[in-house]
């Protein structure tokens, strides 16, 4: 453990994000190897899509203590995110035949019972008016299946209705405001195709829950969100596992929680299906980002570990391209933003969580399968296993070389 800032990194992963919340309980009661078996005391949380709902419902609880908060957050993922009697609490297939057989949510609710299947059926039928006034308004051309495919739109089967009032029943922004955790919640400008970092100071009563909702909006199957001037989707497009936001806000302990397992453990799909093809390349390029996160922390631990040796007198500056390495170094100091040693602690599960639509699996069992993975992976985890980034003990505590800069 270190003397310095501590972060948590969460990625999204819809339903498989409930996986981190089982590593995050065993952290916070000091039940994991990686913090020593002391209980984690964070103090920046950053999350992506599902991570972002993960990272929103922590720091809501205000200044209890973390091991009640992560077993309130589980809670929550038990009774309001994972299916009841009337759907899960993200969201649901309209035109289903099987929601009209909800006798369950009927009975526990029968104005949203019917309310919804009203706003079901009203929903189809715009889609069909749609559909009709596309081909009515250009009649004549002969490529039907391109005018079929410029009017399919999967999420107009899917709504979303439940998540801004499960978001809303369950995140005390204003809490979140006041939080001594930092907050730091990813989403991808739709309109530029840029990343924005919200923080704490963004999530007021009434913009924080469409953060949260746009931070989560997949693409293609949920509609993008507006936050005034822009409109935003998942921040999984550009960053699905924020670790350098965590980084930029001066952590120098980072754990982080991803869920796709090393692309070698995805086993191949010899039937080369669409949906899994999908998930390999998914997979691959969230793998790239990260790995070229984990290299550049890598590359700050090496240089500082050069530009050490150089004040020590061990190395010339002009060795090889040391002195690029150091005049970078000291350009840090002297803006007094120095580098650190950063440690990386990472989690994620050794095979697939599921299938490629798993992550829109909430069913009750499912989520208390994951909970307790997430939990059991955590008790056993292995740093030399997870290709964790541990500076070598003669490196010292982050920021010792910086100090010792700054009295020269």
């Amino acid at each position: 453990m270190s003397d310095g800032k501590v972060g948590v990194v969460l990625s999204g992963g819809g339903a498989f994000a409930a996986y981190e919340v089982g590593v995050l309980r065993a952290l916070v009661e000091g039940r994991s190897a990686a913090s020593s078996h002391r209980p984690l005391s964070p103090q920046v949380v950053t999350g992506t899509s599902a991570g972002a709902f993960n990272a929103a419902l922590i720091a809501s609880r205000g200044d209890r203590p973390l091991a009640e908060v992560l077993a309130d957050v589980e809670r929550v993922w038990l009774d309001r995110v994972a299916a009841g009697p009337c759907g899960n609490g993200v969201f649901r297939w309209r035109g289903s035949p099987f929601n009209f057989l909800e006798l369950g949510c009927l009975l526990d609710n029968p104005f949203r019972f019917f309310w919804e299947r009203v706003e079901d059926v009203s929903s189809l039928f715009d889609l069909a008016a749609r559909w009709a006034a596309s081909f009515l308004s250009r009649p004549g051309e002969e490529d039907e299946e391109q005018r079929v495919l410029e009017v399919v739109n999967l999420s107009d089967f899917i709504s979303t209705h439940p998540f801004p009032h499960l978001i809303r029943d369950t995140v005390d922004f204003d809490a979140v405001r006041r939080c001594y955790l930092e907050v730091r919640c990813i989403a991808t400008d739709w309109n530029t195709g840029e990343l924005r970092v919200f923080d704490n100071a963004d999530m007021s009563p009434s913009r924080g829950p469409l953060i949260v909702m746009a931070s989560s909006a997949i693409p293609g199957l949920f509609a993008p969100v507006s936050i005034p001037p822009s409109w935003f989707v998942d921040g999984g497009v550009l960053m699905n596992t924020p670790l350098s936001p965590a980084i930029h806000a001066g952590v120098t302990e980072l754990h982080v929680i991803y869920l796709d397992p090393e692309i070698r453990h995805i086993p191949l799909d010899e039937r080369q299906t669409t949906l899994g093809t999908f998930q390999r390349t998914l997979a691959i390029a969230m793998a790239g980002i990260m790995r070229r996160d984990i290299e550049a922390a890598e590359r700050i631990n090496r240089g500082l570990d050069l530009y050490r040796r150089y004040r020590r007198g061990e190395l010339p500056k002009d060795a090889g391209e040391l002195h690029q390495v150091i005049e970078q170094i000291e350009s840090r100091i002297a803006s007094d933003r120095p580098y650190h040693h950063l440690t990386i602690h990472r989690y994620h599960p050794r095979e697939l969580l599921g299938g490629p639509l798993g992550l829109l699996r909430f069913e009750s069992e499912f989520i208390r399968t994951l909970l307790e993975r997430g939990y059991r992976d955590a008790l056993e985890h292995d740093c030399a296993a997870a290709g964790c980034v541990v500076p070598a003990p003669e490196e010292g505590l982050p920021g010792e070389a910086e100090r010792e800069a700054h009295a020269v």
